[in-house]
């Protein structure tokens, strides 16, 4: 075992010869090469499989230190194997390094084929690496509380050390919809961004959606102004398939290619229909659909094709979504065609703004020694495995989008395959990483065309050759040193299943995804937890007299969120494509451009579309698991709930004579609009999708943003948008269960028996099932449940079954506080000593899963107990004596907490429980003004601001086994005719609202 271990150690810290100098440790991912592209793990997207096929097994994850010397980071820490790639074989990608430089995160897949014909099902899961240092051992460690049986890559560290990543994990975690379709080749794609908390207390409190994008957001990173930047695949424009299956059908040619359907909605049961007649409403046809563009509702218009791969930026908890720096298709040089052919101010665009544009920019890393500088590579779609062309941008915070140019950092030639290069095409580029001293490092391919297997079918082999070097000048452009980072590289011999063939591997492995291991800074500016709204709305705010906090927690915990939009008349300049001089429907406002002032398109109404998952594919009979997002009207039945009525179709918002438009959205979902005009009819389109993150308020100037001047030559719009005061006075008033409490207050908004939110409300009545019951010691005595005078059912533990003095029982229960701002625990003991030598202990503790915890209540003996000591096993005989206690646990508001009642055994007596409730209190408002009762009252809290009163004319009751407490500000009146029946639990306070 010693020999081994030595031999290891020689073979892990040769030195590279002629080592390059390089300011810090690179760690890479290398790769057994592939040479067949489409749905494999270097491309462009469809990137995110772990099949045999889309990851070959036999990489591993390395770290070249600054000597030269090489590590193999995963086999050192016991992953991965040589050889035959079986059980457990790996492949790697993605790695990140944290802030301290101390530790990283990647994506690893486990596993392959054993023999011929087996087919598993294989995943990527997020793991830590930790002991980076020449010296170290390194430890790797799966991240918990990542979505389990989905494909989870590029994690990135948060500035709170949460993990932000993307996967394919369906949205809202419905299983029947993964995996979820790209709006291109409907192939499998990542659903967005998402984020985990390693400490939460479980998948549940610790995971969340950040965007949800229909063909797939890629490569998140956090700049140093605290911007998450990534690239997104925009892709609104109809199913291509379906166009396909129904112009064959049309034809009656006999073929349906792809067996597109449709189900009804997105439920698992939903049911299947034809996709004729064409259900598709947005946005205009696709080239070739000359049934609908020949339709009067499609007259003067032009299809409509849509592919581009942008930058993105959004803050890094999720909210304001939005191309980096407004940076959209006109600065980035994308071709666009006019909409409509009747109006000659319109014209297709083909000059863009910067003067180097670019198509698509894909593994955008920031400079360090630069902020706000940015490297990436534009790429084609398919045949180059995601590389391409290296360029940068200039973008930090603040500079407008038409002073944002784009730098070729390689020669032009370096953009495109070509089978016939020039003597500029020094080949192709993938993962640039500047480094801290302003050097550049790449993974690069000498090959300049399109690759292809230049093997066998079992021993396959590509044409491409990924090394990892610097890039260095020549010629006013860049190209990759003729020496790599590696030297002669990392050589391996492989074999695997393929399942069916025997597939086997000798040479240099693929080297990608190089990572400087170094400590970096902290944006000073964190954006996260964003609440606040401009100066502007926040004075609507106020004048409506609604609180955004409490706004924001009402929208947060029903799954919404809020657009506001100053004046969508404004549109920027550079937009002539669509129409670009509005005026608002029956009110003087307009924008108009004075070179061009007619026609004047008259706009109504703002309508919404959202993405739902649909669209199936393969046949209604064998469809394909998962499903493809087409856009239909917004019809959320939450979100439509609080929106003011329209004049517009399903969707619709009325357009506010000042311009503005307000209107509450679904969140965690794309979205889209369009403005029409009184018909209904689509004038100006949205060409990308958006999300919001749940209880988002998102303000904007315009819905189809000004990048400097609109199209009058004015700056952005300063109005204070007439429509949110309209939607905040429409929402603030609505009483959806009748029960006294806005729904903006209340969380429980239908049901009319509560609206303090309560996490827990623990009556027993299904016994234990509801928490875990630990005993430790594995002994007789432990938590369970018994029905006692006062109390239907309760839990209970026997002390004085053994004489074992110490021993431990708990109860223990995740509880989400998480949209609360205080909370308080109550719960209702029952005790009695057994004498002064022999009595029990209860604790209640608070833990929150980032390891704070919190001792909240310690009572043993005669300060527990209830009643007088007994000998006898006790069991409270009335509801005298049982006692309620209260405990505030605000300390933890807005977390999830384990909460633990501990039961310490000193050979006493039996210990009761029951009526446990963790509550919301203190809201502004939570409660009415007053409250009358009459009849039969239900089981509750009942706080008033100011008086509770009975009626005389009508018996009210509190129920035998029933439990009630009535809270008034000022008093709690009960008339002649009141009645608290035996057995039940009546308690009346002067305490004040929601105490």
């Amino acid at each position: 075992m010693k020999k081994y271990f030595t031999l290891v150690i020689v073979w892990i810290y040769a030195i590279i010869t002629n080592a390059q100098s390089l300011p810090n440790p690179i760690m890479f991912c290398t790769q057994v090469p592939q040479p067949v592209g489409f749905g494999t793990s270097l491309e462009s997207f469809g990137n995110h499989q772990a099949s045999i096929f889309s990851a070959p097994r036999g990489g591993d994850l390395y770290i070249r230190y600054t000597d030269g010397s090489l590590k193999n980071l995963t086999q050192t820490a016991g992953y991965g194997q040589t050889g035959m790639q079986g059980a457990t074989s790996i492949a790697v990608r993605d790695p990140s390094v944290h802030w301290s430089g101390n530790k990283a995160l990647f994506s690893m897949v486990v596993g392959s084929a054993t023999a011929r014909y087996q087919i598993q099902s294989y995943t990527w899961k997020i793991y830590e690496i930790t002991g980076l240092g020449k010296f170290d051992t390194p430890v790797i460690t799966l991240v918990p509380n990542q979505p389990t049986g989905y494909n989870n890559i590029q994690p990135i560290y948060g500035t709170d050390d949460r993990i932000i990543f993307t996967s394919d994990m369906p949205r809202g975690g419905l299983a029947h919809l993964y995996p979820q379709h790209d709006e291109y080749e409907s192939s499998p794609t990542v659903s967005g961004i998402w984020r985990l908390d390693p400490k939460a207390c479980s998948i549940t409190s610790g995971l969340e959606m950040l965007t949800h994008s229909p063909s797939g957001d890629f490569t998140p990173s956090i700049d140093n102004a605290g911007r998450l930047i990534f690239t997104r695949w925009d892709h609104l424009q109809r199913d291509q398939q379906a166009d396909a299956d129904i112009e064959n059908i049309l034809n009656n040619t006999g073929n349906y290619l792809y067996g597109t359907f449709n189900y009804a909605d997105e439920t698992v049961n939903a049911a299947k229909s034809s996709i004729l007649p064409d259900t598709e409403i947005f946005p205009e046809p696709r080239p070739g659909r000359t049934d609908l563009l020949s339709l009067p509702q499609w007259a003067n218009t032009n299809p409509q094709n849509f592919n581009i791969f942008n930058p993105w930026m959004m803050n890094e908890d999720g909210t304001d979504v939005e191309m980096l720096n407004h940076v959209g298709r006109h600065e980035m040089g994308n071709y666009l065609t006019q909409n409509f052919t009747n109006d000659a101010n319109l014209h297709d665009f083909y000059t863009p703004i910067s003067p180097t544009p670019i198509r698509a920019m894909f593994h955008i890393q920031e400079s360090p020694v630069t902020p706000g500088l940015y490297y990436g590579i534009e790429a084609p779609e398919f045949g180059t495995h995601g590389s391409g062309m290296v360029v940068s941008v200039n973008a930090p915070p603040g500079m407008h989008p038409e002073q944002i140019t784009f730098t070729y950092i390689t020669h032009p030639d370096t953009r495109f395959p070509d089978a016939t290069p020039s003597v500029n095409h020094s080949g192709l580029y993938r993962n640039p990483m500047p480094l801290s001293d302003g050097q550049v490092v790449v993974s690069h391919s000498h090959e300049t065309d399109s690759d292809q297997n230049i093997g066998t079918s079992t021993e396959p082999l590509s044409k491409y050759d990924y090394r990892i070097r610097l890039l260095e000048p020549t010629g006013g452009y860049f190209k990759a040193s003729a020496t790599a980072i590696t030297g002669a590289g990392i050589t391996k011999t492989v074999s695997w299943w393929s399942p069916d063939e025997l597939y086997s591997y000798s040479g240099v492995l693929w080297e990608t995804y190089p990572v400087e291991v170094r400590a970096r800074s902290l944006p000073s500016t964190p954006t996260l937890n964003k609440e606040s709204v401009g100066s502007t709305e926040q004075a609507l705010f106020t004048a409506a007299g609604v609180d955004v906090h409490d706004f924001h927690k009402f929208l947060s915990r029903n799954n919404l969120s809020v657009l506001a939009i100053r004046d969508v008349t404004s549109r920027d300049d550079a937009d002539q494509q669509q129409p670009f001089n509005l005026k608002v429907f029956g009110s003087v406002h307009q924008t108009v451009n004075p070179s061009t002032p007619s026609p004047i398109y008259e706009v109504k109404h703002l309508q919404f579309l959202q993405n739902d998952l649909v669209r199936g594919i393969g046949g209604m009979e064998t469809p394909k698991d998962g499903r493809r997002g087409i856009a239909r009207f917004l019809h959320d039945p939450t979100a439509m709930t609080y929106n003011p009525p329209t004049t517009g179709s399903q969707g619709s918002a009325n357009i506010h004579p000042d311009g503005s438009v307000a209107m509450v959205v679904p969140a965690k979902r794309a979205l889209s609009w369009q403005l029409t005009d009184e018909n209904n009819k689509g004038i100006v389109r949205e060409r990308l999708w958006i999300s919001t993150r749940a209880g988002e308020i998102r303000t904007c100037t315009s819905c189809h943003g000004e990048s400097t001047l609109n199209q009058a030559g004015h700056t952005s719009p300063t109005n204070a948008p007439q429509a949110l005061t309209t939607l905040l006075n429409h929402v603030k008033v609505i009483d959806s269960d009748n029960d006294g409490i806005k729904d903006i207050y209340d969380a429980f908004p239908n049901d009319p028996s509560k609206y303090i939110a309560e996490p827990v409300n623990e009556k027993f009545v299904s016994n234990l099932v509801n928490w875990i019951n630990q005993n430790l010691d594995n002994d007789a005595v432990t938590w369970t449940t018994l029905s006692n005078t006062c109390h239907a059912n309760s839990a209970v533990i026997n002390n004085r079954a053994l004489d074992n003095t110490g021993k431990i029982d708990r109860l223990r229960r995740f509880v989400d506080l998480s949209n609360m701002d205080v909370a308080k625990l109550t719960f209702d003991v029952a005790y009695a000593r057994f004498d002064a030598a022999k009595f029990d202990r209860l604790k209640v503790w608070a833990i929150s899963c980032d390891g704070n915890q919190q001792l909240v209540y310690d009572k043993a003996g005669s300060a527990l107990a209830t009643v007088p000591d007994q000998t006898a096993l006790f069991t409270p005989s009335d509801c005298s004596q049982w006692r309620t206690e209260s405990i505030n646990l605000s300390a933890f508001a807005g977390k999830t907490i384990e909460l633990i009642f501990e039961n310490i055994g000193g050979w006493g007596n039996r210990l009761f429980l029951d009526n446990i409730l963790v509550q919301e209190v203190g809201g502004s408002p939570p409660c009415p003004n007053a409250q009358n009762f009459s009849g039969n009252i239900t089981a509750g809290k009942y706080d008033v601001a100011t008086t509770i009163t009975t009626q005389n004319a009508v018996q009210t009751k509190v129920l035998t086994g029933t439990n009630v407490i009535l809270n008034g500000g000022n008093s709690v009146t009960l008339h002649a005719g009141f009645e608290a029946q035996s057995g039940s639990v009546f308690k009346a306070y002067i305490g004040g609202c929601g105490y």
